[in-house]
Formats: structure tokens, C-alpha cells, sequence
């Protein structure tokens, strides 16, 4: 018990102290990110690699309404499959408008963070 209560105050002290040591040599400025050659912005630079995702996923998504679709046709008239071909091309359909309300909202806050970063 006498462990326990030492580990807790010596983890409640390193808590308390980081900032303060971290703070002792005082605030630099930081040299703004440049990217690329091409001079790309880091704001530029995630919106590119988040709008590569949401491709890729909206991609997924329409692969998975094909392959509902091929399920349905080749179901035959059995209830279960036609069942588990529909809740597919359902879900795949709930996952495009998600991923398409994702990247509207992503680029709107990129938008907001950094006004002048509008990818190429």
C-alpha cells in the first residue's frame, strides 16, 4: 500500500512538473512547414492524403454495391440470400453517403484552419 501511494505521487508530480520543465528554456518560434519542393503546405499536404482516403474508401464502397448486386441476381429466389444481397448494396450505400459527409465536413475544417489552403 506504501508502494502504491509513492508511484501515485511521484506520477501526480511528473504530471505537474513536465510543463514546467518543458516551458524552463521559454517559447521558440517554429518555422512554418514548407513541405515539398513544390512548396505544398502541411494543411495542403493532409487534405491531399485524406481526400487519397476518401477515394479509396468511396471505391470500396462501390465494389460492395456490385458485389450485392451480383448477389441479388445470382440469389435465385432464395429469401436468405436476397436478404443478405440487399442489406449489402444497403450498407454499401449508408457507407458512400458517410464517406461523402466526411469529406465534405474534413474540407470544411481544413477550410476554416488554414483559409488560403485550397488544394491544387
Amino acid at each position: 500500500m506504501k508502494h502504491k501511494k509513492l508511484l501515485l505521487l511521484l506520477i501526480a508530480t511528473s504530471i505537474v512538473a513536465t510543463p514546467l520543465i518543458t516551458l524552463a528554456d521559454g517559447l521558440q518560434t517554429v518555422d512554418p512547414f514548407t513541405g515539398t519542393a513544390k512548396g505544398i503546405t502541411l494543411t495542403v499536404a493532409i487534405e491531399n492524403v485524406v481526400n487519397a482516403l476518401l477515394v479509396f474508401a468511396g471505391v470500396i464502397a462501390v465494389i460492395f454495391v456490385i458485389i450485392g448486386g451480383v448477389r441479388y441476381i445470382v440469389s435465385q429466389g432464395d429469401e436468405d440470400a436476397q436478404v443478405t444481397a440487399r442489406n449489402t448494396i444497403l450498407y454499401a450505400v449508408i457507407g458512400i453517403i458517410v464517406i461523402i459527409l466526411s469529406g465534405v465536413i474534413i474540407n470544411l475544417i481544413i477550410g476554416s484552419v488554414a483559409p488560403g489552403a485550397a488544394a491544387p
